[in-house]
């Protein structure tokens, strides 16, 4: 039976994926920074905590070790709190960029370096970093938080490498568009920068319209998505057999939206190759 922490539980796939680890017949510690909204896990026998992933690395470090009191560690980590700052880059304050990177970059690394001693010292462990499809391109309107998930993204490659001789697995998981209330401008949501110029104007009136339209219409289901997840943190069910990738997509988009990246990459690749390779010391 593993106990599994999994943070920004009091919406979306947090909290689906804390349904899941529950019915799997795991132990959870369901985390958000205002436990008093995890009422209806509590009721479904997870255990609730106050965690604010934009609190100090003491703050943090002081909650990890008050959970690990509950079951006396910790098997999985899920690194789940993060928003979506919508603005261009230029619009965007530096207050606002910061915000972004604390909360969906700094804090899950707060985490993380909070939970490692409990795992180092069972020798065992996952720990899994929730990032997006925007880890792999990002987008007008969007640059800061795809840009958190690129460096969510590389930040779990590395620790991949430093913790697998330690017995502890590391991933990345990346969504596509599934329907939670991450679109919606709301505390578990967007946030939209203050500021505004009227050069881009056009520019992100589109990309909000294109966000308005999306919301309550994505495709993935994330009870399904959750399902999907603790089959794969736990090695179980339809991952029985199968070794947990640095990187796992998740939701019916995302195969064909980074193979379409792949391509792309590989063609502008080719097209410079020739000039890109000449750089070397004459021998």
């Amino acid at each position: 039976m593993a106990v599994w922490l999994i943070t920004g539980c009091s919406s979306g796939f947090g909290k689906e994926i804390a349904k899941a680890a529950l019915r799997h017949g795991d132990k959870v510690i369901a985390a958000s920074r205002n436990a008093s909204r995890l009422s209806e896990l509590k009721g479904l026998g997870a255990s609730p905590i106050s965690l604010d992933v934009n609190g100090t690395p003491e703050e943090i470090n002081a909650s990890i070790v008050e959970a690990s009191k509950i079951h006396g560690s910790f098997d999985i980590l899920v690194n789940n709190a993060a928003y979506v700052l919508v603005g261009s880059i230029e619009e965007t304050s530096d207050q606002e960029a910061r915000d972004q990177f604390n909360t969906n970059v700094f804090g899950p690394l707060s985490v993380i370096r909070s939970v490692l001693p409990f795992m180092r010292a069972q020798k065992s462990g996952v720990i899994a970093n929730i990032g997006s499809i925007g880890g792999y391109a990002s987008f007008a309107g969007s640059g800061y938080y795809c840009s958190t998930k690129f460096a969510l993204a590389g930040l779990t490659e590395s620790l991949r490498a430093e913790v697998a001789p330690l017995g502890i697995q590391a991933t990345v998981i990346e969504p596509g568009y599934f329907r939670t209330s991450l679109l919606q401008a709301n505390v578990d949501g967007k946030t939209v920068a203050a500021a505004s110029i009227d050069a881009y104007k056009s520019v992100m009136d589109g990309v909000k319209g294109m966000m308005d339209s999306y919301d309550g219409k994505q495709s993935g289901d994330p009870a399904l998505g959750a399902q999907i997840i603790v089959e794969a943190l736990t090695g179980t069910g339809r991952a029985a057999g199968k070794s947990l990738p640095a990187r796992l997509l998740l939701g019916s988009d995302t195969v064909p939206f980074v193979a379409g990246i792949q391509e792309r990459q590989n063609k502008e690749m080719e097209e410079w190759k020739e000039l890109v390779v000449i750089t070397d010391h004459a021998k």
